[in-house]
């Protein structure tokens, strides 16, 4: 199995050459071309049925996926891992709402996060950020949702609409991450980092005094019967994904402190590489509001082009009357506007 997608792909590639026509590569690889073509069309019509939604419906699987994983993981640890802290004294009414509380806040934290709107663009919205003009400009248009799109806005293709704050979208909520439930989202990996320690701790405890009374180790007394194997697969499990949600978390953590969403992080790598390029020059007078401008060559000659659509501001025989200065570092010639320090920030995420 591990070798059926990479012999799959070397029959589409070499499946057509000369030496091989004819043959029954050749026909398989037709074969592989002709199912393809099916479930594309099935897909296109199954897309045009759902008004171009399809992704996003088909997407539902994951959130639903990662409920279900949940919920049986709670039903298994009550089955199974619960009544060993009960024996040893583990479970004080202080644990017991604990684990309550933290259960409920993981499914509140997520229907919130993938039910409250992210923020589609309107007079609430409009004024809340002004265009920097290096990576959101004035009267941009997003032409799918016919409007001008405000500052720290994008149009997500899966939802098929403009948010404000635009972080991602999330396929673990099957929605964008937005201004309006980037607290939700915070609220969601944090929910989660906490049922799991917590829940790694608990089942840990089990696993520990299991040990100690078979006088085994921690291997073998996972493996002595089907209540420690459950408790020992979420020892493990509880382990590998608290590093990975804590390591998500952080980076996000790092962005708010930064003063950028996601998607601006990507835009000021761009931004960084112009810099380091020395191809990124200021203005001294905007020209259309613009203050930034790309240098290129036309026919042997500098020329700057506008980082909002690519269109030629400054042609060449014009150079010489604007004042230009190239742009030699991010931090210490870039001002990121959007940036208020670490606690303005994250109220910012979390209060709107």
């Amino acid at each position: 199995m591990a070798l059926a997608v990479p012999a799959l792909v070397g029959v589409l590639i070499f499946g057509d050459s000369p030496s091989l026509r004819h043959s029954k590569i050749e026909k398989l690889r037709n074969v592989i071309l002709l199912g393809l073509a099916k479930l594309n069309r099935g897909y296109k019509t199954l897309d045009q049925k759902c008004n171009g939604h399809l992704l996003y419906y088909i997407n539902w699987t994951v959130p639903a996926f990662y409920l279900a994983v949940v919920t049986l993981c709670f039903q298994q640890f009550f089955v199974k891992t619960y009544p060993i802290l009960v024996s040893i004294s583990v479970i004080s009414l202080g644990t017991k709402v604990y684990i309550y509380v933290s259960i409920a806040l993981v499914y509140v934290s997520t229907l919130l996060a993938m039910f409250t709107n992210p923020g589609e663009p309107n007079f609430k919205t409009a004024p809340l950020f002004q265009n920097n003009q290096l990576i959101f400009f004035n009267n941009r248009v997003c032409h799918s949702c016919n409007i001008v799109k405000p500052a720290r806005s994008k149009h997500c293709s899966i939802c098929d609409r403009c948010y404000v704050l635009f972080d991602h979208h999330c396929v673990w909520i099957n929605n964008c991450v937005g201004l309006y439930n980037y607290k939700w989202f915070l609220m969601y990996l944090f929910t989660n980092i906490n049922f799991l320690v917590y829940g790694g701790y608990l089942c840990f405890s089990a696993l520990n005094f299991k040990s100690h009374q078979l006088k085994l180790g921690y291997w073998s007394t996972i493996k002595s019967d089907e209540p420690m194997r459950v408790t020992g697969i979420f020892v493990i499990l509880c382990f590998v994904f608290t590093f990975i949600t804590l390591a998500f978390t952080a980076l996000h953590l790092w962005y708010i402190h930064l003063g950028v969403t996601t998607n601006e992080a990507d835009k000021w790598s761009d931004i960084e590489y112009l810099v380091k390029s020395k191809l990124l020059y200021s203005i001294d007078v905007p020209i259309n509001d613009e203050m930034y401008a790309e240098k290129v060559i036309l026919d042997g000659k500098p020329a700057f082009i506008s980082l909002k659509d690519d269109t030629i501001l400054i042609p060449p025989e014009d150079v010489q009357n604007h004042g230009l200065r190239q742009l030699v570092s991010v931090e210490r010639d870039l001002i990121n506007i959007y940036d208020h320090g670490f606690w303005n920030n994250l109220k910012e995420r979390i209060l709107t």
